[in-house]
């Protein structure tokens, strides 16, 4: 039995409220103590779907200080624009009067009137076929919860995978137990920063200022192939895409 990413997180919701409360636990960090950034922004989607009864389209989150668990992050959701097919808000999660995360969202459907896409994947190989990743740790983290698999690439943080020399790379991800909802997408697609090391061919750490998301045609799928972009770094910076 599959739970969703509210349900992974253990978010906790007071009924007829706009609040919500996120633990920051051991499995909700990177593994440095710290709350993983994509476990941030699936918190505030989440509570963007359930505030607004509507499915999410984007959200991005911006990231003001690492929060070291184990805590409870308050997260508040502010609706400014409710509209009959479109609702606009944030969600600003605080440790007292301390913000340390803001995420902005969309959620909503129109009608289907046009269709298209227009992205193609590349090939790769399957995850069978691919490198799976050594993620044996001291202390729990969230990355025992996310199965990885390169099929192309090294992944940047261990240094496992053989970097290639285009700032690319190929992986599968899945989250086993856990529904790929719009809340997982958003903890995967923060695996991206893994490509700045297979960019650099050496490993490397990183924080993030913000994550952006866009989602089009959502469909459960046992694993998600994403392909990493890194499109520039300099002046302690880096800049990149992931497609899912």
């Amino acid at each position: 039995m599959k739970t969703s990413s509210a349900e992974f997180l253990d978010l906790y919701h007071d009924i007829d409220t706009l609040r919500w409360q996120l633990p920051v636990v051991a499995k909700t960090t990177g593994g440095r103590g710290s709350l993983f950034g994509g476990v941030g922004l699936a918190a505030g989607i989440v509570a963007l779907e359930q505030a607004s009864n509507k499915p999410i389209v984007w959200a991005t989150g911006q990231y003001l200080s690492l929060t070291q668990q184990p805590v409870i992050l308050d997260l508040e959701v502010i609706l400014p624009a409710v509209g009959r097919s479109v609702t606009q808000g944030r969600v600003v999660g605080h440790l007292e009067n301390q913000e340390v995360i803001t995420i902005f969202g969309a959620c909503g459907m129109r009608p289907d009137t046009h269709q298209g896409i227009w992205e193609s994947m590349p090939d790769a190989p399957g995850p069978e076929k691919s490198l799976k990743l050594d993620r044996e740790m001291d202390t729990e983290s969230l990355h025992q919860h996310v199965d990885i698999r390169m099929a192309k690439g090294m992944f940047g943080f261990s240094g496992q995978g053989t970097a290639s020399n285009d700032g690319r790379s190929l992986l599968w991800a899945r989250m086993p137990g856990v529904h790929h909802d719009a809340g997982a997408l958003a903890i995967i697609a923060d695996y991206m920063p893994s490509c700045l090391g297979n960019a650099l061919g050496q490993v490397i750490g990183c924080t993030s200022l913000d994550n952006t998301i866009r989602f089009a045609n959502l469909v459960e799928s046992e694993w998600i192939l994403c392909e990493n972009k890194i499109e520039f770094v300099g002046k302690g910076f880096a800049y990149g895409t992931v497609h899912m």
